[in-house]
């Protein structure tokens, strides 16, 4: 599985501007927001955590598409993946906004839907082609 297809949810012009206004190097950026999907792809597989995470949060999907699950977790999810992926706090916040940005950006997705005490995340799957 090729970063680019790790990377597919998210649109180039968001990724490069977080890392500008995070002050982060681009491709460690790009290097995380990868490893962050591998993770949820292969432990323990997306469907099961967006099934986790509808248990958990209420209103946790926000939008999916075939490839996609637009979510909205709790701050302690992306703390989690943060610690498991070695990130520090710059470069996890850095992750987080990209993730905050892209959600906000789909224009199927109604922020005003999205809990004050909730994150964004999107989840993808492999694609099926």
């Amino acid at each position: 599985m090729t970063d680019a297809a790790l990377l597919a949810p998210f649109d180039d012009d968001v990724v490069h501007g977080v890392a500008g206004t995070n002050s982060v190097d681009e491709e460690q950026l790009r290097s995380a927001l990868a490893d962050h999907q591998r993770t949820m792809r292969e432990n323990p597989g997306v469907e099961d955590l967006v099934y986790e995470w509808r248990k958990r949060f209420r209103d946790a999907v926000l939008h999916r598409t075939p490839e996609t699950f637009f979510m909205a977790v709790r701050e302690d999810v992306w703390e989690e993946y943060g610690a498991h992926l070695g990130l520090d706090d710059y470069l996890l916040a850095a992750v987080v906004a990209v993730h905050q940005e892209q959600v906000l950006r789909e224009t199927a997705v109604d922020s005003s839907a999205i809990d004050q005490n909730a994150v964004a995340l999107i989840a993808s799957r492999p694609s099926s082609k």
